[in-house]
């Protein structure tokens, strides 16, 4: 189907009634999906989420020593939708706090909220909040906490252009001593509907990737505009090559070519593009599928999503210099991808790449791949199996010391559930 503009979108499917933990031996074993004590140092053991039936938008995020937070929305009854956090301790997620219960708080399956640690002391959450007198626009809100997450001061909206207009798709990350954010922001597109400006016969307009960098104490010390055109509503990401923030978002170009594109802030500005791949991918909508990025001091790790000429696959991309540069794309998976991909890279060089994928029943299988170094592909593994004919969710990965932690929502109960899955 598509929206006003005559973009691509992607309704939320309906439901299947069963989830299974289904994991290859190659590297994991098979464990419990009912949150069984299942022990053994190199067994899977699913982590108990404190989140209540109708959880979803799970997101994990990383802080500077490896704490892992992982947030969610909830419904709160009358009161509307909550955000919520927990800590990943050596027993599990902590009790759950809350940031912001509200009942203007806009839910979307691909657009997540989170809550991220910048330092031991200061996080930053974001949410979506929905525009009044407006019947889809919706705002950037955001809360700091200077006490480790105990409290959180809810300031303004992070955009602040005014335009009853989508903004979202925030990436959230340390950047100096302060806190940086990109989003996807639909302004330009707003500011020539509202002058009678717009030519659906011209050139393309559409969201623009904007950045802001925040104080700790949550005032936007620096706005400004990245990219003007780029790809409507694919999750963005972020991470840090030694003290510079490497970003990766989908790009448009005016042909409507749809690949991958890197930027990294060095020496006070933000780099040109480098396109990944490149694919090709000439689609004229959005295809709700963003990538993901990591690093590791001078290595980083790119994943995402592609289709050219009607063929769906899992890619990904090497640096060696900090994001500046990358080597050829290698296809993590060609063999029936949806993408909604993750990847982490892990102490020893290694990355980590989660996605979707159809599989051999008619389901789809959550799955994880590592890759060496030199590009050599691990067997990719199965660490979850929807009973759904598509994705439901963005699945998120993180990685704990010597494991890495899988989270997604569990469509046979609409709830936030979490895996831990030990590497070797």
């Amino acid at each position: 189907m598509t929206d006003s503009r005559g973009l691509m979108t992607r309704p939320r499917p309906r439901l299947g009634s069963s989830l299974k933990c289904a994991v290859a031996a190659a590297l994991l074993a098979t464990a419990g999906c009912g949150g069984e004590d299942v022990s053994g140092p190199s067994v899977p053991v699913e982590l108990a989420v404190p989140a209540g039936p109708g959880s979803g938008q799970a997101r994990l995020s990383a802080g500077p020593e490896g704490e892992v937070v992982l947030s969610w929305l909830e419904p709160a009854g009358d009161a509307g939708t909550a955000l919520r956090f927990a800590l990943l301790g050596s027993d599990g997620w902590t009790e759950p706090r809350t940031v912001v219960t509200a009942d203007d708080v806009v839910v979307n399956w691909t657009d997540l909220p989170s809550v991220v640690p910048i330092t031991s002391d200061v996080l930053i959450a974001h949410w979506l909040k929905a525009a009044p007198n407006s019947f889809a626009a919706y705002d950037i809100a955001y809360a700091t906490s200077a006490d480790g997450g105990r409290t959180f001061k809810v300031h303004g909206l992070l955009n602040d252009d005014g335009a009853l207009t989508e903004h979202g798709f925030v990436s959230l990350f340390p950047w100096d001593d302060a806190i940086g954010a990109v989003w996807l922001d639909g302004r330009r597109l707003a500011e020539l509907f509202e002058s009678g400006e717009f030519d659906p016969d011209g050139p393309p307009v559409g969201m623009s990737l904007q950045f802001a960098k925040i104080a700790y104490d949550g005032t936007v010390d620096q706005r400004g505009e990245i990219d003007e055109l780029v790809c409507d509503c694919c999750p963005t990401s972020a991470a840090l090559a030694g003290a510079d923030p490497v970003i990766v978002y989908r790009d448009r170009s005016p042909e409507e070519i749809r690949d991958i594109a890197v930027r990294r802030h060095a020496n006070g500005s933000w780099s040109d593009p480098v396109i990944l791949g490149p694919d090709g991918w000439q689609i004229e909508g959005c295809p709700v599928n963003g990538p993901a990025i990591a690093a590791r001091g001078d290595a980083v790790v790119a994943a995402w999503f592609t289709a050219p000429e009607g063929q769906p696959r899992v890619r990904a991309a090497r640096s060696t210099d900090g994001g500046r540069t990358f080597g050829a794309a290698i296809d993590v998976d060609s063999d029936g991808a949806f993408g909604y991909v993750d990847v982490e890279l892990l102490a020893d060089g290694d990355a980590l790449v989660s996605w979707w994928r159809r599989g051999t029943q008619g389901e789809i299988e959550l799955a994880i791949r590592r890759i060496g170094e030199d590009g050599a592909l691990g067997e990719p593994q199965a660490a979850v199996t929807a009973a759904v004919g598509q994705p439901v969710d963005v699945p998120q990965l993180a990685i704990s010391g010597d494991a890495a932690i899988i989270a997604w929502t569990d469509p046979s109960d609409e709830r936030v559930r979490t895996m831990r899955v030990p590497l070797r």
